[in-house]
């Protein structure tokens, strides 16, 4: 069996993305952001940014497509922290 490795490439790495879409419904939901820890959030963006970067270099489309979209849904995570975190203060 002779599969691309481009396939594999987004499945692995829209399951990665996929991670952050319910801790941000549960954050707009909840309206608190509280048991998100900003280091997490920005060593997240920074990850995916270099995955992102690193997918560029390489021609991976599956690595760009998929790490655009992680480092969004972390920039989004981020955002809602500090809003959240600044209605509570």
């Amino acid at each position: 069996m002779n599969i691309n490795p481009e396939i594999i490439g987004f499945i692995a790495g829209g399951m990665s993305s996929a991670l952050f879409i319910p801790q941000i419904i549960k954050i707009i939901k909840e309206k608190s952001a509280e048991e998100i820890a900003l280091l997490t959030c920005i060593i997240g963006i920074v990850s995916s940014g270099l995955w992102l970067w690193y997918g560029i270099m390489q021609e991976h489309i599956s690595m760009m497509v998929t790490n655009s979209i992680s480092t969004v849904a972390t920039g989004v995570l981020i955002v809602l922290k500090l809003i959240y975190d600044k209605e509570k203060n």
